[in-house]
């Protein structure tokens, strides 16, 4: 009998924090309620020569991004005059990702991009929401 109530107490212990951590992501929030997933094509076409202020909704920090068109970038910290060179790139599973020249090692950060209410917005790869473009403009804006 002791086995039997402490295997349902395992059970039931399991089941509650398999409850807690099954908690929906950012990403599967905004789905729900209606965002759109945008497809590879959705998103070279939306950003190709366009600079676009990316806002980090964690830290608050603005970044000028230039797409070029044809796979390359250039960042710019609103407020800095660093300028960065990169590329980006869609994948197999519509994610942007983007590369950085000159970072040690170089990594590749690949998004989600939604579309909500007209305006793109970024989820890292666990469903956290990123961020979003807050202005967008023809051409390159940071050259």
């Amino acid at each position: 009998m002791k086995k039997t109530i402490a295997a349902l107490w395992g059970a039931f212990a399991f089941t509650c924090l398999a409850t807690v951590t099954a908690k929906a992501s950012d990403l599967d929030d905004a789905l729900s309620k209606g965002a759109k997933q945008l497809s590879a094509e959705e998103i070279t076409l939306w950003l190709a020569d366009k600079t676009v202020t990316f806002e980090n909704l964690n830290s608050g920090a603005k970044v000028l991004v230039y797409y070029d068109g044809q796979n390359g970038i250039l960042l710019k910290p609103v407020g800095s005059d660093r300028t960065l060179k990169g590329f980006y790139a869609t994948d197999l599973a519509d994610h942007v990702c983007v590369g950085v020249y000159g970072d040690e090692p170089m990594r590749l950060r690949c998004v989600y991009v939604l579309s909500i209410d007209g305006i793109m917005h970024k989820y890292e790869l666990n469903g956290a929401l990123r961020g979003r473009i807050i202005e967008e403009v023809n051409g390159d804006a940071i050259s």
